[in-house]
């Protein structure tokens, strides 16, 4: 019975994570036009284009990315057919919020020559569009994307009123 408990709690961490997607991101909002926090979100979970990983990762300053994310990054450039990549950290407690922000600094700078972008959520994350808490999530996480199909997306999304309520420093972290 105890050999199932790591996969249980890995479909558990699963479930929350696709019902937070489903009741908080993919839900029509005011602040972003009455469009969803992710308008592509949606689409891309009903199509099967979203990766989900529960893995186990560490990260220090001193001694840089554990090789499971290395190799996690491998695989999702590797595979054409996924629109995202979200890495989900079952371990609430396993990185601060400042921890989390500095793996995902490092990790955009290592990603970048690849053409990849990433995107991290934390429990205590206190990124918001005028009161919104997009990157609030029940676990810590990091999502990886395609840059120039972020730059696309976000493209398509400024002839709507999707940034009219975003600050001048919430439009500084989509223009990369």
């Amino acid at each position: 019975m105890s050999e199932h408990q790591p996969n249980n709690h890995k479909n558990e961490v699963v479930l929350t994570m696709v019902e937070h997607i489903q009741q908080f991101i993919e839900q029509p909002n005011s602040v972003f036009g009455n469009m969803p926090i992710c308008p592509f979100v949606s689409k891309f979970r009903r199509e099967g284009k979203i990766l989900l990983k529960v893995e186990t990762f560490y990260y220090t300053k001193e001694f840089s990315f554990d090789p499971k994310v290395l190799d996690l990054i491998t695989e999702f450039k590797q595979d054409n057919y996924y629109e995202v990549m979200m890495v989900i950290h079952p371990n609430k407690l396993a990185f601060s919020l400042d921890e989390m922000k500095d793996f995902t600094q490092d990790l955009n700078d290592f990603i970048a020559p690849l053409g990849l972008i990433a995107f991290s959520g934390h429990p205590l994350d206190n990124f918001n569009i005028d009161g919104v808490y997009t990157r609030r999530d029940p676990f810590i996480n990091f999502t990886l994307q395609e840059i120039e199909k972020v730059n696309l997306y976000a493209d398509i999304l400024k002839s709507t009123a999707y940034y009219e309520r975003w600050s001048l420093e919430n439009l500084e972290h989509i223009q990369r």
